[in-house]
């Protein structure tokens, strides 16, 4: 069997009997499929390219630490992301106070084809300025999960199970929340005259 074609779960079936040469090989499969998506969800958080970097870095370290004690009892990825949620979360903990800077080379989802300087220059900020407007705007529970769910496509159910949200509704009532608070800060934008 070819370990690309492997789930994540007969990865880890193979971790766990394989030698230790063979257990880095496994395990960097593991992290080389993931490592986009949670480096992607640490810039949600850090707004920066290099802090991502960092902080993803710290992820696939901590996890590695504990691949050994997975138990299975949840999908793999669904344990990744908590653990990338709770590094998230400590580095937000850890910078609180600091001032925001801004990061000129932040992750953006750029076309595939070869856009010029301008178009370069116009998506940077653009996402600068809509990554400012969400901080500006909603909390940081309603932050995390208008992220997950409108940026990696995560059903409300695995948010609210993945954040350990205990209120009734869930991550629908944050949902809700953060687009009356948007649609708020967008009237006030229009009314300045600004561009979202």
């Amino acid at each position: 069997m070819s370990w690309q074609d492997a789930s994540d779960e007969e990865l880890l079936q193979a971790y766990r009997q394989a030698t230790p040469a063979d257990k880095r090989e496994l395990a960097s499969q593991l992290f080389d499929r993931h490592y986009t998506r949670v480096a992607r969800w640490c810039f949600r958080f850090t707004g920066e390219r290099e802090s991502a970097a960092d902080l993803a870095q710290n992820v696939f370290v901590n996890v590695y630490r504990h691949l050994e004690s997975f138990q299975g009892a949840s999908r793999f990825s669904t344990w990744l992301y908590t653990i990338t949620r709770h590094e998230c979360l400590a580095r937000l903990r850890r910078d609180r106070g600091r001032p925001e800077e801004s990061d000129e080379d932040a992750l953006v989802d750029v076309p595939t084809a070869d856009p010029g300087p301008d178009t370069l220059a116009e998506q940077q900020s653009r996402a600068d300025y809509a990554h400012k407007v969400l901080v500006d705007t909603l909390d940081e529970v309603e932050r995390q999960v208008f992220t997950l769910h409108y940026g990696d496509d995560m059903p409300l159910d695995h948010i609210t199970r993945l954040l350990r949200l205990t209120n009734a509704s869930g991550a629908k009532a944050y949902i809700v929340s953060a687009k009356r608070k948007l649609a708020k800060a967008v009237r006030r934008i229009d009314a300045r005259g600004e561009r979202l």
